[in-house]
């Protein structure tokens, strides 16, 4: 859990389980900017992030019984709700989280400066190395550390399954590593 996450106690989730719609409210305010922010990132449009958030809350409250604090923390139980409540959104009405001019874009992120400095040269041995790489591992290269999505998140913008969107991630970082001499 990250230090700037608010702290959530499981016994809100106790008294969100037993229709304490007090307890939904004051959860509401403490996490949805953090849950808004996950799925935003996810679907890149805010006013499905604004729909997918309110989606999310009903089915906290409605799967709120389900919660177990043995298994988690609260903060990792709503995010994966609202995660998989955007994964659910983007399947159901077909979108990605990239078009394919979002995918360019992001590989063309990596152009190396023109100047001539020592930080400028081992850019442009990056941009190198870079362009030696098969297209799906550039491209999600590009998404996760140009876009900064996640590897489900490329993993649904390329259409690809997740393990090899993961596989052609860490065959490009040990391309990469190899070639600029790291």
């Amino acid at each position: 859990m990250t230090t700037n996450a608010p702290h959530i106690h499981a016994g809100i989730m106790t008294k969100i389980a037993s229709g304490d719609k007090d307890a939904l409210a004051q959860l509401y305010h403490t996490i949805s900017p953090r849950l808004f922010g996950i799925i935003l990132r996810m679907v890149r449009r805010r006013d499905w992030a604004e729909e997918i958030l309110h989606d999310t809350f009903i089915q906290i409250w409605q799967s709120a019984t389900g919660y177990d604090e043995q298994r988690s923390e609260p903060q990792i139980w709503l995010s994966h709700i609202a995660r998989n409540r955007a994964i659910d959104y983007l399947r159901k009405h077909e979108h990605r989280c990239c078009s394919v001019d979002d995918i360019t874009e992001a590989e063309e992120g990596f152009q190396a400066p023109l100047a001539e400095d020592d930080s400028h040269l081992e850019a442009r041995r990056l941009q190198r190395c870079l362009e030696n790489l098969p297209p799906e591992q550039r491209q999600s290269i590009a998404l996760a550390y140009y876009r900064g999505l996640s590897q489900t998140e490329i993993a649904l913008s390329l259409s690809q399954p997740e393990g090899t969107v993961k596989s052609w991630i860490r065959r490009a970082l040990a391309h990469l590593r190899e070639c600029v001499g790291l």
